[in-house]
């Protein structure tokens, strides 16, 4: 992690974080991924070779779509903002979602079967500690604290795309944060059960048969691997956050409107000059 803490700190003095990145995401994500596992040369180099098509595919057919959606997004009225409107946003990320992920699933697919059995264990410790790190967050808090964390978080994200927020704003994050359920405990489990799940499929990688069913359904339905109780929760989340997400955004103010707009074009500007 010390490799990535230079890495920040040089984004931050550079002054061009965003297109920095993307511009030199392979050997970014190489010293990402050397967080997890070691790499071959002939590894790294088959990877530096399948992002810098990745990018121009990216840059080609990706990023219209995104500069698309967010002008769309700047034009919208948010007094007029409904349930439907959020859920049709919400579609719209998934669909940006599910283009990126069968763009990169065969490369993912055949760096996953090159692997050796010490690269896959040095891959699973790696996995292992990192849950670790969030079962010990966690599994000391209680069910207040995580609801004040969920305020913190939830009150600084929306503040960063309105600014400062008025005091119903601020009464109707407490309220929804009053009735979410706590997911936390159940993504501890869910973790536990995801390593063995990946475990498994590494594994068996040149088991075919398997590997590739198990393989699709890990990258395209994750889903599938909730249990009923966390699905139940996700869902009631959902609809909590469509609510008093609809709620605030309706009342924002004209300062508020053009400071949200204001984020868009920076976004839309970063995606314009990268392209």
């Amino acid at each position: 992690m010390r490799k990535w803490g230079l890495l920040l700190l040089s984004l931050f003095l550079t002054g061009c974080g965003t297109k920095f990145v993307y511009n030199n995401i392979d050997w970014l994500l190489i010293e990402y991924l050397d967080d997890f596992v070691e790499l071959t040369d002939e590894q790294e180099t088959l990877l530096g070779d399948k992002l810098e098509s990745f990018t121009k595919w990216h840059k080609q057919q990706e990023l219209p779509h995104y500069i698309q959606h967010l002008n769309d997004l700047i034009v919208l009225d948010p007094q007029t903002l409904t349930i439907a409107n959020v859920q049709q946003q919400e579609k719209k990320l998934q669909a940006h979602t599910q283009r990126l992920l069968r763009h990169i699933a065969p490369d993912v697919y055949i760096l996953a079967k090159q692997l050796s059995d010490q690269q896959v264990e040095e891959l699973m410790d790696s996995i292992r500690v990192r849950h670790t790190r969030y079962k010990k967050k966690y599994q000391k808090l209680s069910e207040q604290e995580i609801r004040d964390n969920y305020r913190k978080k939830m009150t600084n994200n929306i503040e960063d795309w309105l600014g400062p927020l008025s005091s119903d704003q601020q009464l109707w994050i407490a309220d929804w944060v009053s009735q979410l359920d706590i997911t936390s405990y159940d993504w501890i489990e869910h973790q536990t059960k995801m390593r063995v799940e990946i475990n498994t499929l590494l594994n068996r990688r040149l088991d075919d048969d398997y590997f590739t069913p198990h393989f699709e359904q890990l990258m395209f339905n994750p889903t599938s691997f909730y249990t009923e109780k966390l699905q139940q929760k996700i869902e009631h989340n959902r609809s909590t956050a469509h609510y008093y997400l609809v709620k605030i955004v309706n009342s924002v103010s004209q300062k508020q409107t053009l400071h949200y707009r204001q984020e868009l074009e920076d976004w839309r500007d970063i995606a314009v000059e990268i392209q």
